[in-house]
């Protein structure tokens, strides 16, 4: 891959990996139970393996996710890529003039993209998103899950809130999931039909340019001061 850069590291891989994997279990076993008297609902349920696998495919993938979760923390507070990753990731007051500036060249009345860095407000938006989703869905599914031990001091109403906010917690990733994600990452045109990136975490020099030219820049300023500090070796 002499034309490639490299952008995602394969710990990053993984974990985006299972936190795939996680998610689309959890979606698909959820909705087969919220819509059980469905034919699509009965479908689905005969391929998970009946009522009960379903309800412990559900749970296992819960783990699952807990577990990527418990990962990445231990990834952004530990190791110096995970650090710098997150770092990466914090809003900070530029973002709100990329958007604007995004919207105006959308709506040509600007000529130029704005130029993002190693991440935009897009991949913010989508990052700190899922990190609310998740924290919604483990909260309410714990207490449905552990539902006899909370029962013991929790009333009513917080069983039936938890699990109208479960339902639509998940139905908002689903919409996130194909109105955001899915576009943003994969079908957009500077990426359809899909961007592979998340699979060997290589991207194109030119794409690089196209959708994050200062981090691009950044990456040419840095080589061209190793070269440097080589040449004084």
């Amino acid at each position: 891959m002499n034309d490639k850069i490299p952008r995602f590291s394969r710990s990053w891989r993984v974990q985006h990996m299972l936190l795939m994997v996680s998610v689309l279990l959890l979606v698909i076993s959820g909705f087969s139970m919220k819509y059980s008297e469905t034919l699509w609902g009965k479908i689905l349920i005969f391929l998970e393996g009946g009522f009960q696998a379903r309800g412990a495919l559900h749970r296992l993938s819960a783990v699952l996710l807990f577990a990527t979760a418990i990962y990445h923390l231990i990834y952004i507070s530990f190791t110096r890529e995970g650090k710098r990753e997150f770092k990466s990731l914090l809003p900070i007051r530029n973002d709100l003039v990329d958007l604007k500036n995004s919207i105006l060249y959308d709506l040509m009345k600007r000529a130029e993209r704005p130029a993002f860095g190693r991440y935009s407000y897009r991949e913010k938006i989508q990052y700190w998103a899922f990190f609310v989703f998740i924290l919604l869905m483990f909260l309410s599914g714990m207490v449905m899950w552990f539902h006899d031990f909370f029962f013991a001091f929790l009333p009513k109403w917080a069983f039936d809130v938890s699990f109208a906010l479960h339902g639509g917690t998940a139905t908002l990733v689903i919409l996130f999931l194909v109105l955001w994600h899915m576009y943003v990452v994969h079908l957009s045109p500077a990426n359809f039909p899909a961007n592979s990136s998340f699979w060997h975490g290589y991207v194109s020099v030119k794409w690089m340019k196209e959708n994050h030219f200062l981090e691009y820049e950044s990456m040419i300023r840095d080589s061209e001061a190793k070269h440097a500090e080589g040449k004084e070796d």
